[in-house]
């Protein structure tokens, strides 16, 4: 009887020691290129672009043809995995239904980022954003201290922003509400993975 007591008592810590080691790594978040199904671990620059930013606001709607961004991933797992957006830009910008050309100028560069998950959150104690300007309809400065966008995998990854609202108090003409969407793909390295 008392050999059962200790097989029972093994066979629990054992249990327990699996399921704690078990949940430690499947919280981690690991980014990888696929090739041909073999997931290579990776750790630095990532480049995406966006040909649909769009700041919406309730005195005119911004539309960019073209954004680009490069974030540093500090390493390649992780809970959560750290790094920086250290570029952003968007051209091509101009307003959606009076078509007056816009100059956005990206703000406080780089943005702390982490990813967790299947979720990348852009964070900055000062502010996330851009000024952007439209002649004589929109001259205001536009921030977020945390964007949380949603990521999918594919061919290629996706990174999807949804309505991040945005402060828009600094400027000669603000709107009363503004909001950011946006869904960069990933253009290098090819094959990204976050699993």
């Amino acid at each position: 009887m008392k050999y059962i007591k200790i097989l029972t008592l093994a066979a629990i810590a054992a249990a327990a020691l699996m399921a704690f080691l078990g949940a430690g790594t499947a919280s981690a978040t690991q980014l990888c290129t696929d090739s041909g199904g073999i997931c290579t671990e990776y750790s630095g620059n990532i480049n995406g672009t966006a040909t649909n930013a769009t700041l919406a606001t309730n005195l005119a709607n911004v539309e960019c043809s073209d954004s680009v961004t490069t974030i540093n991933a500090s390493s390649s797992t992780g809970a959560p995995i750290l790094g920086e957006v250290t570029a952003l830009e968007f051209t091509g910008c101009r307003t959606e239904v009076t078509l007056v050309p816009c100059t956005v100028t990206v703000k406080n560069l780089p943005y702390s980022a982490s990813l967790e998950g299947k979720t990348l959150t852009v964070t900055d104690a000062v502010g996330a954003g851009a000024k952007v300007v439209c002649g004589t309809v929109l001259s205001c400065e536009f921030l977020t201290k945390s964007a949380s966008l949603a990521i999918t995998n594919g061919e290629p990854t996706t990174a999807r922003a949804e309505k991040v609202p945005l402060s828009h108090e600094t400027g000669a003409i603000c709107p009363e509400t503004a909001s950011w969407s946006a869904t960069y793909k990933v253009t290098s390295p090819a094959g990204l993975t976050v699993l």
